[in-house]
Formats: C-alpha cells, structure tokens, sequence
C-alpha cells in the first residue's frame, strides 16, 4: 500500500491533464456501479477498476504496467480486508474527489484528494491490523493492500 500511495497521486494528477471526456464519462459510470451496493467481491473489482482507468488516462504503459504489478501483489490482502458500510461510503466520497479534480483538469487538487484518499485507506489497514493483533492473530507484511476490501 506504501509503494501505491507514493506513485498514485502522482498518476492521478497527470491523469487530471491527460483525461478525455470519454474517459471521466467511464469514471462516472464506474462509480455509479460502486454506489449500487455490489458484493464486497464486486466492490473490490470496482475499486481496482478505478484507480487502473486513472492509470489508462496518463497514455503512459509503462506507469500502467507498474501499477498492475503492485496491484497484483497486493491482490491477496484485498480481498481479506474486511470493508464496513461506511468504509465503503468514505470510498466513494473519496473517489468523488478525485473524479471532481480529473474532470476540472486540476492536477493538484487530483494530486491532493489522491494523497487523501490513500492516507485514509492506510489508516484503515494500520486499524485493522492493530485489532487483529489485539486478537491475538498475525498479519503478514504484505496484507491490507486495498481501499476498497484491500488496496
């Protein structure tokens, strides 16, 4: 999750710059899908979908391939992550955000909800993992990748 949270915001303001209408058309559709309550499989895949289309829109493959790679590692921890009701809520608005930003062509508002977003999702790993340790039970170094159900 660290490694996507000092590449990400990077991506999402170039993103900001580099996005078609068509594209802040599927980001919107995107969302829309999240916010029809899918299973948490589903809302996951979303997720992942999102921040992959970001990506896209920088016309860089080889950022794309990068970021498919850590996602790919951290695909595990993803569908672990437990995700509540209002986690999936706190995605969303976050996603807003940064849609808001992309679709204004802002790069540094983009850049900021993206930091904002990430730092929140890190905050709900270290959570969880505090309370899974509290439990008595170990987390690997490489769980709790995903926002969304992990990330």
């Amino acid at each position: 999750m660290e490694v996507r949270a000092g590449i990400e915001p990077s991506v999402t303001a170039r993103a900001a710059r580099r996005a078609t209408p068509a594209d802040i058309v599927q980001l919107h559709a995107l969302l829309d899908a999240m916010r029809r309550e899918p299973t948490r499989h589903e809302f996951t895949d979303l997720d992942r979908t999102f921040h992959r289309a970001i990506a896209q829109y920088t016309r860089n493959p080889l950022l794309l391939r990068l970021l498919d790679r850590v996602y790919e590692i951290g695909e595990p921890g993803r569908r672990e992550t437990s995700l509540s009701a209002a986690r999936r809520r706190a995605t969303i608005e976050e996603h807003q955000a940064i849609l808001r930003a992309i679709e204004a062509r802002d790069p540094e508002a983009a850049r900021a909800a993206s930091e904002t977003h990430l730092d929140s999702v890190l905050h709900r790993i270290e959570e969880q993992r505090r309370r899974t340790e509290a439990r008595g039970g170990g987390v690997e170094a490489g769980d709790g990748g995903v926002e969304a159900g992990g990330r």
